[in-house]
């Protein structure tokens, strides 16, 4: 296969081995990056788990509301809204579903002067960590 028209065979050979290092060198390059370099310029870890519902204080007072009997569904799940994440606290019985979504800090999206109809049109539901009927 004559790669091209214009040089000898040796020339042929020189191009083809300086493609392949080309070739070689960004798959290196490529293949260096570590997953934690990746991660760097990912949103981090949510402040949100199963484990803070049984250990942060003011997490456990919103679920003990929940729980209590005949209060009906309830679904805790963790979303992403411009890059923060937000723990909501879904019970379709709610009258004002503002008051139960908070961010890391505690705050309600009320306090932060998010709509609640502005977070649920923009935001992406990253896990649910509890789903019950009480």
């Amino acid at each position: 296969m004559k790669a091209f028209t214009s040089f000898d065979a040796w020339h042929n050979v020189l191009v083809l081995r300086l493609v392949a290092l080309v070739v070689i060198g960004l798959l290196l390059i490529g293949g260096s990056c570590t997953n934690a370099e990746i991660k760097e310029y990912e949103i981090g870890e949510s402040c949100f788990t199963k484990e803070s519902l049984e250990t942060v204080p003011w997490v456990k007072d919103q679920l003990a509301f929940f729980q209590v009997p005949k209060q009906g569904p309830l679904r805790v799940a963790v979303y992403q809204y411009r890059d923060e994440y937000y723990l909501a606290f879904e019970n379709p019985s709610l009258s004002s579903p503002m008051s139960y979504i908070f961010n890391c800090d505690g705050k309600t999206i009320g306090e932060v002067s998010i709509h609640y109809n502005e977070f649920y049109g923009q935001n992406k539901l990253m896990t649910v960590l509890l789903e019950a009927k009480y």
